[in-house]
């Protein structure tokens, strides 16, 4: 790591690396809670599928409260850490796979989808995955400590999300002959795929980071 001089008389605030952690700490969370319930829903009772929306609802809102804090402190804050757009950057995209994924949760309450297809499933399985190796590049970003590869397997798992993507689309059109049903689970695939990608976005965003530092 290079030395420089301004480090030692203007320290940098490391705050930003704990609120990071701890807002990716909530998505992982959100994904596993979402992980469970598309392989449970069937089995759920009502009320216990309005708990566990509720579950992914009270994580998005812990989400939105540490993203503000960080925009917050963003602005207050003279020297950081990274550069503040890389920090900005990631903080939003963060919150938005919070936001898709609470849109999905949403959507399968409104639609009433109480069985799940095995895509979907597929999907949620690979999005816990990513959530994990997410968490694991956002820990190790204050180190630097294997970024490139973190970063290049979040890459590989979202290019299995896009083949998965339009083999989930090619099955939806060919095995279902009802036209809301394609729509519904069209548009649940779409935002599932959207997911996927704004994990990835960060991962290349800290990869970035990685490069600019040496």
């Amino acid at each position: 790591m290079k030395f420089n001089l301004l480090d030692i008389l203007l320290p940098k605030e490391t705050k930003f690396y704990v609120y990071l952690n701890e807002q990716v700490a909530i998505f992982t969370e959100a994904a596993q809670y979402f992980n469970d319930f598309v392989k449970t829903v069937h089995n759920l009772s009502e009320e216990e599928i309005k708990t566990q929306t509720e579950r992914i609802n009270e994580c998005e809102n812990q989400g939105d409260k540490k993203e503000h804090l960080i925009i917050d402190e963003l602005d207050k804050t003279f020297i950081t850490p990274l550069d503040r757009e890389d920090i900005h950057t990631i903080t939003l995209n963060i919150d938005r796979c919070l936001d898709l994924l609470r849109s999905i949760m949403l959507k399968i309450e409104t639609y009433k989808i109480r069985k799940m297809p095995v895509n979907i499933i597929k999907f949620s399985d690979l999005i816990v995955t990513m959530a994990v190796e997410l968490k694991n590049i956002v820990e190790n970003l204050e180190k630097k400590d294997r970024i490139m590869d973190l970063g290049k397997l979040i890459h590989r798992y979202e290019n299995e999300a896009d083949r998965l993507f339009h083999e989930s689309l090619g099955e939806l059109v060919s095995e279902s002959h009802n036209p809301v049903e394609i729509i519904k689970f069209k548009e649940l695939y779409e935002r599932l795929e959207r997911l996927t990608d704004s994990i990835d976005t960060v991962g290349k965003v800290i990869r970035g980071v990685r490069v600019k530092f040496g």
